[in-house]
């Protein structure tokens, strides 16, 4: 009879078939992306995706259950990466307070167009009020909960003192910025011709009043962050 595995072997095994799932995800993905882009999400099937990342239709059926299971593992996947790649951006000596939320907000802008194209976020964006009840429906509704998540982690961070002469509350604040913003990226989004400069100008022009109109002129003049010596 053969001898049996080592116990490193026995470990080894799993690890390196995890690694190949992985590795077949991130093709599959890949390819979707690259399909939706090119021909956009509605003439792109489960078969087409299967044949560009070189593997059957059931394959990519196992993996994401349906088209819209592969386009929310995409946006999921990509706008994480993305968040995390802009947390250590949120701080910026030496900025007034206006400048720095309005570059986040650039910065959230720009990743998700980077994450994938004016079309998919049109598609993403529809389906919470096409199908409300969907699985896609649902991801997307989390998606975005995650970002007004980083919003507030960028505003926790900060000592922030209302005109009132209250402090501001993070989470709060995090929903209300996002509330504006959120319409300037839709029309980002619905005008192809509308370039990203465009589309500063237009979140400039919402977002610097609203400021002013919050917090006190000393707060936005010298914003500063929790633990820093007074």
């Amino acid at each position: 009879m053969p001898y049996p595995l080592s116990q490193p072997q026995q470990q080894a095994e799993p690890g390196l078939r995890s690694r190949k799932k992985a590795k077949r995800r991130d093709e599959i993905i890949a390819a979707a992306h690259s399909l939706f882009e090119s021909q956009g999400i509605d003439a792109t099937t489960m078969a087409d995706i299967a044949a560009a990342a070189g593997i059957s239709t059931p394959t990519v059926f196992n993996y994401f259950g349906s088209k819209d299971g592969v386009l929310i593992a995409l946006i999921r996947e990509g706008t994480m990466a993305a968040r995390d790649h802009d947390r250590p951006l949120h701080w910026t000596a030496n900025t007034d307070l206006g400048t720095l939320i309005l570059k986040l907000f650039l910065r959230i802008s720009r990743g998700t167009l980077t994450v994938a194209d004016k079309q998919v976020w049109r598609y993403a964006e529809a389906a919470p009020i096409r199908q409300p009840e969907t699985e896609l429906a649902s991801q997307y509704r989390e998606i975005s909960e995650a970002l007004v998540s980083v919003i507030t982690e960028f505003f926790d961070d900060l000592l922030l003192q209302s005109r009132a002469g209250t402090p501001a509350k993070p989470e709060f604040l995090a929903r209300l910025f996002h509330d504006v913003w959120m319409p300037c990226f839709i029309t980002l989004i619905t005008t192809e011709e509308q370039t990203l400069d465009e589309h500063e100008a237009l979140l400039r022009a919402r977002i610097l009043p609203l400021v002013h109109m919050i917090f006190d002129e000393a707060c936005i003049a010298h914003p500063t962050r929790k633990g820093t010596p007074q």
